[in-house]
């Protein structure tokens, strides 16, 4: 069989070779530029651990966080520099708006509940856990840019994340509006 295409003639298995050959380049066009796009960066910043037992401070320590977006979930990794079991890891799906941590599941209790511009230019979110548990832990703050700003753990001890350029007096104004 021959095509005729303009004033020319073509056999008919050559055009279907070369159709072939344009399609397969073209899903890999697309597939390559899809994938580009559902990579984001993953941004690092170093955050010191402030840790009080009631409302006096027991100690610090130093992690590097790093946040992945991966899909619908950002992803929240807290490395201690010095001391990989106090690791902690949080997840927050964008499309449910639910917090893990471990796994425990904590839902938006109050939005909006802080907000300090040296902080982050985001309000703060009130997260608690979506089925109260005896000895679970108790509220925290976060947000998408920041990450957590606190972990409660119900027993009196407060843990709050700061980077490490910020003020350490920030501490005392987060427990009075957790305490509020």
């Amino acid at each position: 069989m021959i095509l005729f295409l303009g004033k020319e003639a073509y056999p008919y298995n050559k055009v279907v070779k070369h159709l072939k050959k344009a399609f397969q380049i073209l899903i890999l066009i697309l597939i390559s530029v899809s994938c580009s796009e559902s990579k984001k960066e993953n941004i690092t910043e170093k955050r010191t651990l402030y840790v009080f037992d009631l409302d006096s401070l027991k100690r610090t320590e130093n992690y590097k966080l790093t946040i992945e977006t991966k899909d619908s979930i950002l992803k929240y990794q807290y490395r201690n520099l010095t001391d990989n079991e106090k690791n902690v890891t949080v997840r927050y799906n964008l499309n449910s708006k639910v917090l893990s941590l471990d796994f425990w599941e904590f839902e938006l209790a109050e939005k909006s509940k802080y907000s300090d511009s040296e902080l982050s230019n985001m309000e703060f979110d009130l997260f608690q856990l979506k089925e109260s548990v005896t000895d679970g832990n108790g509220p925290m703050l976060f947000n998408e840019n920041y990450g957590l700003l606190n972990i409660d753990n119900g027993w009196g001890m407060k843990f709050i994340y700061l980077k490490t350029e910020n003020k350490p007096e920030l501490t005392k104004d987060i427990i009075a509006n957790l305490n509020k």
